[in-house]
């Protein structure tokens, strides 16, 4: 709650009108016309020549990132394409015969226990663990940010459609938060993933186990409010500040029947760091995130794995996404945030 104090503090100060948002896409003049593919063998950096290149191309202020970072099987299984199209829409595209699971030494998370094997997104701020290939930041929005000083009401808006004829999906924005204003920011003890759900199906979700509570989180699609609440789910959070070596998760998930498969979706990103921040003082004895974490990065893309939502299964995994528009409109509100 602390948190929420700090942000209405912010929206009082000088009395300087909000700032502009930050718009990543449609991407820059120019960028239109060009792919990229993400591999078995090249999970990380796209494909480039006989080898992978060191980071996804970056476009203005964005990234494009395929994060195929649970993906096995091999480079001949198939492959994940990001491209963009003319006028600057990203298009994302994955055709993969076998999606195993990466079990092998090197992986990012050899053991990790999910059905997830990507999250092919367009980043803003901080590449976690690569920061040498991130995209400059804007002066509107500069990451890392403490967080009692993210503008109030940083909202997302994203125009975006989806077909998943065979794999197991959410549409997510994924907001990484770090406990020292590094810029080269790791995975680690103390670490914590925000993830903001939009879109999923019913294999996607969570174990009900991990459910620890709900939230309202100003949510609209196409102009219409959405107002239900959130489920909230949290994995690897230990008591006092502490997390799993790794790092913790927490997600805000929100109800069925408010689910945006297609459409201009915006979400109250600081509403989801609120509810988060609230989570961890309430159920877990941690102090205020506001003066001790800093905002690291915010993406927004999908996570992909096989139809089953088994994280074992290596059956296959195809879909596509279609982003037309995908900006950060900071200090306004959910009904003025637009992306011009």
């Amino acid at each position: 709650m602390a948190l929420a104090a700090a942000l209405a503090l912010a929206a009082c100060g000088s009395g300087e009108p909000a700032p502009p948002e930050v718009a990543l896409v449609p991407a820059g003049p120019g960028a239109g016309g060009h792919a990229w593919s993400w591999t078995g063998a090249c999970p990380l950096g796209p494909a480039a020549g006989s080898g992978c290149a060191r980071a996804g191309p970056v476009i203005g202020f964005g990234q494009l990132n395929g994060n195929a970072w649970n993906l096995g099987g091999g480079a001949d299984a198939g492959s994940l394409d990001m491209s963009v199209r003319a006028g600057g829409a990203v298009a994302i595209d994955g055709d993969f015969s076998r999606t195993a699971p990466c079990t092998e030494p090197g992986c990012l998370a050899p053991t990790a226990s999910t059905w997830v094997r990507g999250y092919p997104n367009v980043l803003y701020g901080i590449d976690q663990c690569r920061a040498g290939g991130s995209p400059a930041v804007s002066p509107r929005l500069p990451l890392p940010m403490r967080l009692d000083r993210v503008p109030p009401h940083l909202i997302g808006v994203a125009d975006y459609s989806t077909r998943m004829p065979e794999a197991t999906y959410n549409v997510a924005y994924d907001l990484w938060l770090n406990p020292t204003g590094t810029r080269r920011p790791c995975r680690s003890q103390g670490t914590l993933e925000v993830m903001v759900w939009t879109d999923y199906n019913a294999r996607a979700l969570l174990p009900p186990g991990l459910r620890v509570g709900t939230a309202r989180i100003p949510f609209a699609v196409d102009g219409a409010a959405r107002t239900r609440p959130w489920s909230v789910y949290a994995a690897n959070i230990e008591r006092d500040g502490r997390t799993a070596p790794w790092g913790g998760t927490v997600w805000l998930v929100p109800d069925s029947a408010d689910v945006a498969a297609r459409g201009r979706v915006g979400v109250d990103l600081s509403a989801a760091l609120w509810a988060a921040g609230r989570l961890l003082q309430e159920n877990y004895g941690w102090a205020d995130l506001g003066p001790r974490y800093w905002l690291d990065t915010v993406s927004f893309g999908v996570e992909f794995g096989p139809p089953s939502g088994d994280p074992l299964d290596s059956g296959p995994s195809r879909f596509s996404a279609r982003i037309s528009a995908y900006c950060l409109d900071a200090g306004t509100t959910l009904a003025d945030a637009v992306c011009d």
